[in-house]
């Protein structure tokens, strides 16, 4: 292996490998490059200029597997490198989240308080805004059929107020908290999260039958039943099994 370069003062780019390597390896694979080109012209008449090929696309072949083995070998390091600083940081991370779960089950149980409340007040603040409508409305009926102007007037103002308290109470009721300090930039509330859970998995795949997902999986899956027949008879219902022959 040749030198390894480090990085310098002020360097961007990351962490550098064994470029003679790599050097070596592309004059290797120019010279590859080079024969192919030459072969590609070549028309195979006999056994023995098939053989010679061959053996030239399993030379390629091996080069292609060496060069991958050294890259693995290059790149190990700085995987186990990696690696380290993820277990180190996610660590702390860890501890923190968890300590965040702890800590933040008593503000959830007092926000589901507030919460309550609050539903609980809206829909008092609902059946006011209604009754009082429904009182409006009757009065308005009476002012007219008196024919008094200054009760219909009245009346059509009493049944505006309450119109406006039925629009305001059927805004939805959020609990929520600000910052002691004046710290937090954003008040903290419940927030309603939503997640799928199967319950009939033949309508959910009539759902989504012509989602590109949905096809990629079922083709995903399929062909890995394919390779694990390796070569042996195998049927799978709505599926064609394409076989092409490939060098």
């Amino acid at each position: 292996m040749g030198d390894v370069i480090t990085a310098g003062l002020g360097h961007n780019k990351g962490p550098l490998f064994d470029t003679e390597a790599v050097d070596a390896f592309v004059k290797e694979a120019s010279e590859i490059a080079d024969a192919a080109s030459e072969w590609a012209k070549v028309e195979i008449a006999t056994e023995t200029k098939a053989g010679e090929l061959k053996d030239f696309l399993d030379t390629a072949r091996a080069k292609l597997k060496q060069i991958e083995d050294h890259r693995k070998v290059e790149k190990q390091p700085f995987l186990d490198a990696g690696r380290d600083v993820d277990t180190a940081f996610n660590r702390v991370k860890d501890i923190i989240e968890r300590a965040g779960k702890l800590a933040k089950a008593p503000l959830e149980t007092y926000l589901k308080q507030q919460q309550r409340i609050a539903d609980e007040r809206r829909q008092a603040q609902q059946e006011a805004a209604r009754r009082a409508t429904e009182q409006a409305e009757r009065e308005r009926l009476i002012a007219e059929r008196n024919r008094n102007a200054a009760a219909i007037i009245e009346a059509e103002e009493k049944t505006k107020a309450a119109a406006d308290a039925a629009r305001a109470a059927e805004a939805p009721a959020r609990a929520k908290v600000s910052s002691a300090t004046g710290t937090g930039s954003n008040r903290t509330g419940l927030r309603t999260h939503r997640s799928a859970q199967i319950t009939n998995i033949n309508q959910a795949m009539l759902h989504y039958r012509g989602h590109t997902d949905f096809a990629a999986c079922i083709t995903r899956l399929a062909n890995a039943d394919i390779r694990a027949a390796k070569g042996a008879k195998i049927t799978i219902p709505g599926i064609d099994i394409i076989e092409e022959q490939k060098l």
